[in-house]
């Protein structure tokens, strides 16, 4: 076993947990932290690394968190979310599922990312496996290795639009293996997976005995057909939890609401570790996601709307530059910008395209080697500013591309 990561101060030991975290953190995020610096400095730089809505939260919701705040709803919560939010959200999730949810199988979480490490904290330990699709976000393999577990990558081929491939999954599988983590609609690529994909997903849980945490997070955002959970599949409601937020639907990515349904059992598990580690969700916070989840808020409708345009007009812009292809995808608020035509390394096209344009994006190798010609382009940005991205991309593209013909300096002829 390696040695246990020291302060440099001090020179005393943390524990080893500090290094899932670290890994691969810092250098995944570099470009967009480098382009908060600029920002912030009065450089006009245009912020594409980062999946956070510019919609400001619709006012329903906010009056609601008001009123609670008013009302003095400042004091200790359930530690699985105020009954009535449950109750809510069973009651949607009952529909939507199509069987019945009580309250005791909904946890509220703070937001989808807490609800996935609360929940592999209650499912995993060291010494398991949990499988993940690659290219993952960016926080997977960090949050399976924080719960003690080992990620295995199953790879997600560009090919084939990014579809599952059951070979492949059955292939990671070992007898380590206790749960999958399917993340659909998928970030980084907006692939949404079929029915067939998610039989296959469902089959393999049932004849090895394992756990499906479904991350349904972009669920509220597909455009190309409808979205279904595998938790409605016979045989998967007993061994699924799955994962909701209001974060990127409700641009209420800074309120910290998300949610879990699972077997009752599980439930009582994750309460216990909430009351250990956060004791309970903030009131007013919860009380502004009811009226997110109750009162009839068009803005949500027509937030989808623009990113849905959003995502068309820059898929055809992109198209139309030379050594740049998009990769459409059937749901979210990220785009794959495909730059290997260019030549340049992904990581060196994002922080060449910072310094020279003032344009932010995502390199995909700090998702997964399999995708480290594209970069992740976010549509968390108003019409105007986007085209004005493009333009900008362009003017890059040109010049890397006249500097890729120019003569090099003493060339012999």
């Amino acid at each position: 076993m390696s040695e246990r990561p020291r302060d440099p101060a001090s020179g005393l030991p943390f524990s080893r947990l500090v290094e899932a975290f670290a890994a691969g953190s810092d250098e995944a995020w570099a470009v967009h932290f480098r382009a908060l610096e600029k920002q912030a400095a009065g450089e006009e730089v245009i912020v594409l690394s980062v999946g956070d809505p510019d919609f400001d939260t619709p006012s329903v919701i906010c009056e609601a968190a008001v009123a609670a705040l008013r009302a003095g709803e400042t004091r200790y919560t359930l530690g699985g979310g105020i009954t009535p939010l449950r109750e809510r959200i069973a009651e949607i999730e009952s529909e939507r599922l199509g069987f019945a949810v009580s309250a005791g199988e909904i946890v509220v979480c703070a937001g989808a990312q807490n609800a996935i490490y609360n929940s592999l904290r209650c499912l995993v330990e060291a010494g398991d496996e949990v499988v993940i699709f690659g290219p993952p976000y960016v926080m997977f393999d960090g949050v399976v290795a924080a719960s003690g577990a080992t990620p295995r990558r199953v790879p997600l081929d560009a090919a084939t639009g990014f579809r599952i491939d059951r070979a492949a999954l059955e292939a990671a599988v070992s007898e380590r293996t206790r749960a999958i983590l399917l993340n659909s609609p998928h970030n980084p690529t907006g692939a949404v997976a079929s029915p067939a994909e998610l039989e296959a997903v469902a089959a393999l849980c049932r004849e090895r005995g394992l756990w499906l945490i479904s991350d349904e997070v972009y669920a509220d955002l597909c455009y190309d057909g409808d979205f279904q959970s595998p938790a409605c599949l016979p045989g998967m409601r007993e061994r699924t939890v799955v994962v909701r937020s209001l974060s990127k639907s409700h641009a209420m990515s800074g309120w910290r609401v998300g949610w879990v349904v699972a077997p009752k059992a599980l439930c009582d598990h994750m309460v216990g570790l909430i009351y250990h580690a956060l004791y309970g969700g903030a009131a007013f916070t919860q009380r502004g996601a009811l009226a997110a989840l109750t009162e009839p808020i068009p803005e949500v409708a027509a937030m989808k709307q623009a990113y849905r345009e959003r995502r068309d007009f820059l898929c055809a812009a992109i198209e139309r530059i030379e050594g740049l292809h998009c990769i459409k995808p059937e749901s979210g608020i990220f785009c794959l910008m495909d730059v290997g035509g260019l030549g340049l390394p992904t990581k060196l096209f994002a922080e060449r395209l910072l310094e020279c344009e003032g344009v932010s994006v995502l390199p995909g190798d700090a998702f997964d080697p399999a995708i480290g010609q594209m970069v992740r382009v976010s549509l968390c940005q108003p019409r105007p500013l986007l085209e004005e991205a493009v333009k900008r991309i362009k003017r890059f593209a040109s010049a890397v591309r006249a500097e890729a013909a120019a003569p090099r300096v003493g060339a012999g002829g």
